[in-house]
């Protein structure tokens, strides 16, 4: 099948496999907290081991006498799954008593297989996935990391990481125990077709750009009787929580993607957010519709197709999903709402957690750790290019920020990655991140971008549906074990 003809989610749902053992045959070649205080390491809990490791994150993993078998459960990552191999294989040649089965299953299928496994107590050793795995943690399911990493010299130090790899996320819910250990980092970044811009004889988008200023344009390079349009919307998801964090809100737990209190789209900061899909769709008419999203047989809709000048996206894309298109295209960072503010937008990560049911504790924290602190596990990240890798050694090297292959503009996920400031993330500790989404914001914002209701309807009827839909959600949540 061709990936170009899919989208991201399709295509990371299209095929099954499962791989025994480590060295087998490559392929060929899917949001973050408050500001917190510096954690102090607690003392309670389950204790971990003395990690060993000097403190430089070239250093081999500390392992002295790892053997035993473990499952590393995972999604197809279609091209990237070759860099999962590799990490095993690379594990084992330490740790020649050591053994990586690796388990890789179509995105959906995972979830549910992970689900019938935790359910009959029988779980995978190290789980590949996001912060939204943190629901296991509130019934008791996942591993308490905690001590292993207050006591792991390279973890501890954090200007290693181009993220704060502390989970601050359980801040919010109050704790301060660890869960997940982040492995690399998704941005958001603005895609150009760079042949529009060329022959329309405008610059192309740069870091300096506002938003203003992509509007402007995406005006000018919509021709609708060419169907050519100026921008593509993204994830509705995604750019809500990417367009709220922008504004400099005074709440940023106000959205959707965090399990809220209670939403706030009917804000000024709200209403200007709803108002991207009105003025692009509706007023401007420079955006592709919703209703022919779905008629591009392309990778990445209208902008694959060649017929979208600017699309908002992950920068997974850089790596993989626009590789092959057939058209010069670049990349930068997303346009600035208010000038010269530009936060931190690494709101979703990608994350090893280990199951409590595990048989080998120390050996799946050790693989874990392998992928996410040394050299060798995260320049095989980003290698496979599917995820920016997040220690800064590896990060930073030409092999993952100067690949031959690379776009203008792919060291900006890098880049992004690191800006200042805190990170926000899309997760919400419930069974179904996308429920919300998919019965109000979605339908909301195609709504918008028609001129079926206004930013300021959408907004009132956003939080007349939001706040009881997270009130009875919170209801059933659990308390963290």
């Amino acid at each position: 099948m061709d990936r170009r003809s899919l989208t991201r989610r399709q295509f990371l749902c299209s095929s099954a496999l499962v791989l025994a053992g480590a060295a087998v045959g490559a392929c060929a070649p899917k949001p973050t907290a408050p500001p917190t205080a510096e954690p102090t390491p607690v003392t309670e809990g389950t204790a971990a081991p003395q990690a060993t490791a000097p403190a430089e994150p070239a250093a081999a993993t500390p392992a002295p006498k790892l053997a035993g078998e473990i499952e590393y459960f995972m999604y197809d990552l279609g091209p990237a799954n070759q860099s999962r191999e590799q990490i095993a294989a690379a594990f084992q040649e330490e740790n020649p008593e050591a053994k990586v089965k690796l388990t890789v299953l179509p995105y959906g299928e995972n979830w549910n297989k992970l689900s019938a496994l935790m359910a009959a107590g029988t779980p995978p050793d190290v789980i590949y996935g996001d912060f939204s795995l943190l629901r296991y943690a509130l019934e008791g399911q996942l591993l308490d990391l905690t001590e292993w990493f207050n006591n792991d010299p390279v973890l501890v130090q954090q200007d290693l990481f181009t993220v704060d790899m502390r989970d601050p996320l359980l801040a919010m819910f109050g704790t301060s125990r660890l869960y997940n250990l982040i492995l690399g980092t998704w941005v958001p970044l603005l895609y150009y077709n760079k042949e529009i811009f060329d022959s329309a004889g405008e610059p192309i988008p740069t870091e300096n750009s506002t938003w203003d200023d992509v509007r402007t344009l995406a005006k000018k390079l919509t021709n609708l009787k060419q169907q050519q349009w100026g921008i593509q919307f993204g994830t509705t998801l995604d750019t809500v929580g990417w367009l709220w964090w922008e504004h400099q809100p005074d709440d940023f737990w106000a959205i959707p993607q965090i399990f809220p209190e209670k939403t706030n789209f009917d804000s000024p900061v709200g209403i200007d957010v709803l108002s991207f899909w009105y003025n692009l769709g509706f007023q401007d008419k420079s955006a592709v519709p919703f209703a022919e999203m779905g008629t591009f047989q392309a990778y990445g809709a209208a902008f694959g197709a060649g017929q979208a000048a600017m699309v908002v996206g992950g920068d997974w894309d850089s790596g993989w999903g626009y590789r092959d298109l057939p058209f010069e295209w670049g990349v930068t960072l997303i346009p600035m709402v208010k000038q010269g503010y530009r936060p931190a937008l690494n709101c979703m990560v990608a994350t090893s957690t280990v199951a409590s049911g595990t048989k080998n504790p120390e050996l799946a924290w050790q693989f874990a750790r392998f992928v996410s602190a040394t050299v060798t596990g995260q320049t095989l990240i980003g290698l496979g290019a599917y995820e920016t890798p997040v220690l800064k050694e590896a990060a930073h090297s030409d092999a993952v920020m100067k690949p031959e292959w690379a776009a203008p503009g792919y060291e900006y996920r890098v880049l992004a990655a690191e800006l200042p400031g805190p990170m926000y993330c899309p997760y919400p500790l419930d069974m179904n991140l996308w429920e919300f989404p998919g019965k109000y914001l979605d339908p909301t914002v195609q709504q918008l971008s028609i001129g079926e209701i206004t930013p300021e309807q959408a907004a009132a009827y956003l939080d007349k549906e939001g706040t009881p839909f997270y009130a009875e959600m919170k209801k059933s949540m659990p308390p963290v074990k």
